[in-house]
């Protein structure tokens, strides 16, 4: 079907991103950030050819960030660049041409001062997506989302989730690491394990559980799923109980003044995302597209335990390839075409 070139055009202060022409009809997304004139064009950036559609959810998360940005800002919450963020702001002052997400870090009582305050300040398109706020969405984190868009694992296209999922920036919250590797082994494996409880008792078939792409293995994890669910519940435990016990393991040492920190709710093990408090002490604004983005003053020694040589290039895809985006429609609209069942099992 011929397809209308996009166009971004002013009306009172608010722009809007023309969506292509569908069935006759024109769909607009109303965003509440100014975008630069051919900001949406199709370019190459260091090598990689970055199309319009990459370009319109960039948009959508620039306009997350920046609602973001000012409820810190009110509420005087210290955040940071995290991850490929990171690397993109130092790097090529903005997304890394082949990503498609934006990755925020606070300190945890940051973060909890933010989960207190989010729901009276971020209003309708703008949602403030935790556990407490949409169950069964568990991912441990915080996430930001735009309601009137889609970011869905296209392994879940045919499931009825009924949690939010709008086009989204992820907010980390940072906990102590203990110095003391037998509590720290102990401390993971609790928090590991009943992350894992928390989703078998959330929802029947885990979203992260059936992407693997083997069909026989996804098979059965659905029936491992949902045949445990049941005898969990039968211990008189209940999900919300499972949930508490996960973020008190993750929090268990935040009283400590350990020289490390890290995202111990997303990925415990994972020893890339540890990080020197110290180096969190000062921050500055660097430049992330046409707005900026606070940035660790020591931010190279961040760099280097996260990636390595992150001063070389080498051109890849996200690690959110698997996220089917539409910058112009609603999930919901999805998931009431999606034909699943109504107890949100995957046809």
């Amino acid at each position: 079907m011929a397809q209308k070139r996009r166009s971004v055009f002013k009306k009172e202060s608010v722009w809007k991103i023309v969506g292509s022409y569908i069935w006759g009809k024109t769909k607009l997304i109303t965003l509440n950030i100014k975008l630069p004139d051919h900001f949406l064009d199709e370019e190459v950036q260091d090598g990689f050819l970055v199309s319009q559609k990459r370009k319109e959810v960039w948009a959508v998360e620039l306009d997350l960030l920046t609602e973001f940005d000012r409820v810190c800002k009110k509420y005087k919450l210290r955040y940071f660049a995290d991850g490929g963020t990171l690397l993109g702001a130092i790097r090529h002052g903005g997304f890394i041409p082949w990503d498609d997400d934006i990755d925020l870090a606070m300190f945890r009582d940051y973060y909890d001062k933010l989960c207190s305050i989010a729901l009276h300040e971020f209003k309708n398109p703008y949602f403030f997506q935790t556990e407490y706020t949409d169950r069964g969405s568990l991912r441990g984190h915080a996430q930001l989302r735009n309601s009137n868009t889609t970011a869905i694992l296209r392994n879940s296209l045919n499931c009825k989730y009924k949690f939010n999922q709008g086009i989204f920036i992820d907010i980390f919250p940072m906990d102590s690491v203990t110095e003391n590797q037998s509590k720290f082994l102990i401390q993971g494996i609790k928090v590991t394990f009943y992350k894992w409880l928390s989703r078998i008792m959330s929802r029947s078939t885990d979203t992260y559980a059936n992407q693997s792409g083997n069909i026989k293995r996804d098979l059965i994890m659905k029936i491992f799923y949902i045949f445990l669910k049941t005898p969990l519940k039968n211990l008189f435990l209940d999900y919300d109980m499972y949930y508490k016990m996960f973020e008190d393991n993750c929090t268990k040492y935040n009283e400590e003044n350990t020289e490390f920190i890290s995202l111990l709710s997303f990925q415990f093990f994972n020893k890339r995302n540890f990080k020197y408090r110290v180096d969190y002490d000062e921050c500055f604004e660097a430049k992330f597209e046409f707005i900026t983005i606070p940035v660790m003053n020591n931010y190279e020694r961040v760099l280097n335990m996260n990636f390595g040589d992150w001063k070389k290039f080498i051109i890849g895809t996200s690690d959110h390839g698997t996220v089917f985006f539409d910058t112009e429609k609603s999930y919901k609209k999805y998931i009431e075409d999606s034909g699943a069942s109504k107890n949100g099992v995957c046809k």
